[in-house]
């Protein structure tokens, strides 16, 4: 009962570690020191450290999440407490981990996807460490003491994320976390001893009455992160980690939508006239087209037509046009996706029959076409962070859904008419998107 309890209170203490967790596998010491440049030293760390233990590391078992769910294991019989607050904590950090994947930009989700999918050794672990103590640390003391009976064996658990990671503070983060390990061959020729932590361990230490060997000595710990720009990764060159333990079984990888896509519409709604139109109101709009995106980018073609009430009796008019699109989606959620466009091309008017002249005709004038605006789609089914089955290849996927727009666009018909100005619009119309969820 009181190594349970023992027990629980590392894994409340290791839980406030939690956040500093691994990526690399195979890190060397001089690396690590290297890479992190708040490490500590052990002296360092004795005056902040709660416990300390100095031995060697009998025994280092790394259990994944997986191999919980998917095998009965001793390991859950044997500490209860233990295994349940582990799979409490891994259940809400995944959880954590997918919301924010989801409201992450593009870069950020894309990177992700290409680093876990790299990695040969991924996901949530759980490490237990069984110890031979020979001297446990004294803080009021500041002395190593003899153990008592019955503790000169400790058991230490921690917990561990290793892979990449997304955080949001006042701007989205993206990690790699890592877990440094201890040297395999280490007790095979002679013990090696070390000093070890709640949340890491020395590198080793021959003895402890040198005291000014305690500055130098390097303390590592656990869980480890460190900060990655996404501008400046080229993440589609990510390496494959080596493991030092059994890989674990492969789970289905989130994914978002790929670099690629497909968009087809139609919009139905009804335009405005702003600026000198006397002969003309407005009645109906109509915009179809098609969009390929690269990314966040898009470009395509569409045309535009508006139905227009000319001042006469019995008629009506139309403006025609054709334009080249172009624009950025910057809002990309479970179900809805909005961005900026912006168009160029050529329209033709219709000019009514001129009013008093006997046989007047139709005519028609042609102008230099622009425009801009912004839309907002709600699609379905659910494809961004949705996994999917295979690893190694691209899956095709189509969403439907409605979409609003709205938009302004200039009108010139200076030469045989009189009206020029601008034409805003709102309109509600129909989109299919065909996606390719990436690697």
């Amino acid at each position: 009962m009181i190594i349970r309890c023992f027990a629980l209170l590392l894994i409340i203490y290791s839980c406030s570690f939690a956040e500093w967790n691994v990526a690399d596998w195979r890190i060397s010491f001089k690396s690590v020191v290297d890479k992190f440049a708040k490490s500590q030293t052990v002296a360092q760390k004795l005056e902040t450290a709660p416990i300390a233990y100095y031995g060697k590391l009998i025994q280092r078992e790394y259990l994944n999440r997986d191999y919980f769910e998917m095998r009965s294991s001793e390991f859950e019989k044997n500490y209860p407490e233990v295994y349940q607050t582990f799979m409490g904590w891994s259940e809400y950090k995944q959880n954590q981990q997918k919301e924010r994947l989801m409201q992450a930009p593009a870069t950020f989700q894309q990177m992700f996807e290409e680093r876990y999918s790299s990695m040969a050794v991924r996901g949530f672990f759980l490490v237990h460490d069984e110890i031979r103590v020979d001297k446990v640390y004294d803080k009021e003391t500041k002395t190593w003491v003899t153990p008592k009976s019955g503790e000169e064996k400790k058991e230490l658990f921690s917990f561990a994320y290793v892979g990449p990671d997304i955080s949001k503070d006042s701007s989205w983060k993206f990690s790699q976390r890592m877990m440094s390990l201890l040297p395999e061959t280490e007790d095979l020729v002679k013990p090696t001893k070390r000093i070890f932590f709640l949340d890491g361990f020395s590198e080793e230490c021959y003895s402890l009455m040198d005291a000014p060997l305690l500055e130098q000595l390097q303390y590592y710990p656990h869980r480890m992160k460190y900060d990655i720009d996404p501008n400046a990764v080229n993440f589609q060159k990510s390496e494959p980690v080596v493991a030092t333990m059994p890989r674990p079984d492969h789970a289905p990888v989130a994914r978002s939508v790929g670099s690629f896509g497909f968009n087809a519409y139609a919009d139905f709604g009804r335009p405005f006239l702003v600026g000198d139109f006397p002969d003309f109101d407005p009645l109906f709009y109509l915009g179809f087209g098609f969009n390929v995106y690269f990314g966040d980018w898009f470009g395509g073609i569409g045309l535009s037509i508006r139905n227009l009430d000319a001042k006469c009796d019995s008629c009506g008019t139309g403006d025609f046009g054709a334009h080249v699109e172009f624009g950025y989606r910057w809002l990309k959620k479970d179900y809805i996706e909005s961005g900026v466009w912006g168009n160029l091309g050529f329209s033709a008017i219709e000019v009514p029959p001129q009013k008093g002249i006997e046989d007047s005709e139709y005519q028609h004038e042609r102008y230099f076409r622009y425009g801009f605006g912004v839309y907002a789609e709600a699609l379905f089914p659910k494809l961004v962070v949705k996994p999917v089955e295979s690893l190694e290849r691209r899956e095709i996927k189509n969403r439907f859904g409605a979409r609003l727009k709205l938009g302004l666009q200039n009108m010139n018909v200076s030469e045989i008419g009189h009206a020029k100005g601008f034409s805003p619009f709102v309109s509600l119309g129909f989109t299919w998107h065909l996606i390719s969820l990436g690697k």
